[in-house]
């Protein structure tokens, strides 16, 4: 069955709040070329076509579904990705704003770029370790920089909740950013599954 690229790049554009200009940054081809494929003048290559499917993933499922959008839409800088190498799946319009270059790792993954804390808790294994044996709840961090992208120098200090939960066999990460103050101690601090209060 023959995909209707012209409708696909489209509807993947909208869902990630993208301009034709910055999928066209994430793919790696030109604005116009972007445009001719909405207007079906053209399609993507075959190297184009696999790109665009890793960048396509849409949640299965209401739990999913509703989360990608809540984190479209979050007025906080927030991303969900896939774990263990955080494949990045869906961000919010403040996070693309205070990072643009991260929707080109939109269906990548970010350990490569990975720096600060964030590279200290990839590295951490026993933390590894415990939230892949769901032991660990979520991590409130206080980071500056947390990838090597081109906007790394001027990213101030955040504070960020990062909630993991399993989906179908998969671990997802949920991180949503506030502003810290420029003197903040960077760090991390586990919330294991034991400190949740149940009533």
């Amino acid at each position: 069955m023959s995909e209707n690229w012209r409708d696909l790049v489209k509807l993947y554009r909208l869902r990630h709040g993208l301009t034709q200009e910055r999928l066209a940054g994430v793919v790696g081809v030109s604005q116009r070329t972007i445009s001719r494929w909405e207007r079906g003048e053209d399609k993507p290559s075959l190297d184009q076509q696999k790109r665009l499917r890793d960048l396509g993933w849409a949640p299965t499922g209401p739990l999913l579904k509703s989360l990608a959008a809540a984190v479209r839409h979050c007025p906080a800088p927030r991303a969900l990705c896939r774990t263990p190498n955080l494949q990045l799946q869906a961000l919010s319009a403040p996070a693309i704003e205070k990072r643009p270059s991260v929707t080109q790792w939109i269906g990548r993954d970010l350990a490569p770029i990975a720096c600060g804390v964030l590279q200290e808790m990839l590295d951490d294994t026993p933390l590894q370790r415990a939230i892949a044996n769901r032991e660990i709840a979520g991590i409130v961090t206080t980071t500056r920089s947390v990838l090597q992208t081109v906007e790394h120098p001027q990213i101030g200090a955040y504070r960020t909740t990062i909630s993991y939960f399993f989906h179908e066999g998969t671990l997802y990460s949920d991180a949503v950013s506030v502003p810290a103050a420029d003197d903040a101690v960077c760090g991390y601090r586990p919330i294991a599954m034991d400190d949740i209060v149940t009533e």
